[in-house]
C-alpha cells in the first residue's frame, strides 16, 4: 500500500504502466479470487500476468474490468498522478491545471475528474451524531434583488458539521437541494444524520420545525453566523475554494465539486492514506460511464 503526500515519492513508486497494473492486481485480488462468472475460486494465468482466467469456466478478466479504470481513455500512470494531486492538495487541482501538467487534453482532464468525484462520494456508512450543526448556502454570484433564501440563478446547498471535543469540527457533508423546506432537508438529514444519537442545532428557519418528530432540533439565532462559528468557518473554506480554483460550477455537476471537497476535508487527518482509499473506491465501484454522465 502507497502511503505519503510526496509527489516525489510517488513517482518514484509508480514509475510505468506495469507498477501501476501490479497495484491494481494486489488490490482487486487481495482477498482472494473468485470468479464473477461461475463462483470458481481457482485460476491460472490469463491474456497477460495482469489478467486472471477461471479453472472451471475459462473466464479471463482483466486487472481493470467491472471497475471505474475500465475502458480508460488515457494511460494508467497519468491517471495514478492525476488522482493522486486531485486526493492529497489541499486545494486540488482545476481541469485546467490538470491537462497541462499531464499533456492531456482539457476534455479528457474534465471527464476524469467527474469520474473521480464520483469516486469520492460518500459511502454514508458514518453519521454525524452528538452535536450538529445544520444550514443552507447559496453558491453563485450575486444577483440582484435576491436576497435570503430565494435562489434566482444560485444553487442553494445544505450542509451539516459534526462538533466534537468541544468546538472542534469532526465530519462534514453538504449536498444541493430543491428548496429549504422539510421536504428537501429530510432526506439528507437521514442520509447523513443519526436520529438516535445526534443533537441537531439550526437557526430559526421554520422549514426545520416538521423534522422536529424524527430528530432532536435546537434553534438559536445565527447572528450572521456569529452563533455557528465552525460552522461557517467550514462554509467560507467551501466557498473560498470554489471561487479560487474553479470560479464557476454548473448546476449539475455542483455537487461533484462537494463531493470533492468533503472528501479530502473528512480525511485532512489521514493524509497518508487517503489516495489508497480513493484508488480502492475505483477498484470497488461500478464503471463510471463517460457519455451519460458528461452531456
Amino acid at each position: 500500500m502507497f502511503q505519503g503526500v510526496s509527489i516525489q515519492q510517488f513517482n518514484k513508486f509508480f514509475q510505468n504502466e506495469d507498477d501501476c497494473k501490479q497495484y491494481l492486481f494486489d488490490l482487486k485480488w487481495r482477498d482472494g479470487y473468485q470468479c464473477r462468472k461461475c463462483g470458481c475460486k481457482k485460476s491460472h494465468k490469463g491474456k497477460t500476468r495482469f489478467h486472471l482466467r477461471c479453472q472451471s469456466c475459462g473466464y479471463d478478466e482483466s486487472v481493470t474490468a467491472h471497475t471505474m479504470f475500465h475502458k480508460l481513455k488515457i494511460p494508467l500512470l497519468k491517471a495514478f498522478g492525476m488522482s493522486f494531486r486531485l486526493a492529497v492538495k489541499k486545494k486540488g487541482m482545476s481541469t485546467t491545471e490538470l491537462a497541462r501538467e499531464y499533456s492531456i487534453n482539457q476534455k479528457s482532464s474534465w471527464l476524469f475528474k467527474r469520474k473521480t468525484q464520483e469516486a469520492m462520494k460518500s459511502s454514508g456508512k458514518h453519521l454525524l451524531d452528538t452535536k450538529v450543526e445544520v444550514d443552507e448556502l447559496l453558491i453563485g454570484g450575486p444577483e440582484k434583488d435576491k436576497r435570503g433564501r430565494t435562489k434566482g440563478e444560485k444553487k442553494l446547498v445544505v450542509i451539516a458539521v459534526e462538533k466534537v471535543k468541544g468546538n472542534q469540527i469532526g465530519r462534514a457533508y453538504a449536498q444541493t437541494i430543491d428548496q429549504a423546506s422539510a421536504a428537501s432537508f429530510k432526506p439528507f438529514f437521514e442520509k447523513y444524520i443519526d436520529s438516535d444519537n445526534a443533537r441537531v442545532f439550526t437557526d430559526g428557519w421554520r422549514g426545520y420545525w416538521p423534522l422536529e418528530s424524527e430528530f432532536e432540533i435546537n434553534q438559536k439565532p445565527s447572528n450572521g453566523g456569529k452563533g455557528f462559528p465552525g460552522l461557517h468557518a467550514v462554509i467560507m473554506n467551501l466557498k473560498g475554494w470554489l471561487r479560487g480554483i474553479h470560479h464557476h460550477c454548473s448546476a449539475r455537476f455542483i455537487n461533484g465539486y462537494l463531493d470533492e471537497f468533503f472528501f479530502r476535508f473528512n480525511r485532512r487527518n489521514f493524509l497518508n492514506s487517503i489516495w489508497h482509499k480513493l484508488i480502492d473506491r475505483f477498484m470497488n465501484n461500478k464503471p463510471y460511464n463517460y457519455i451519460a454522465n458528461a452531456i
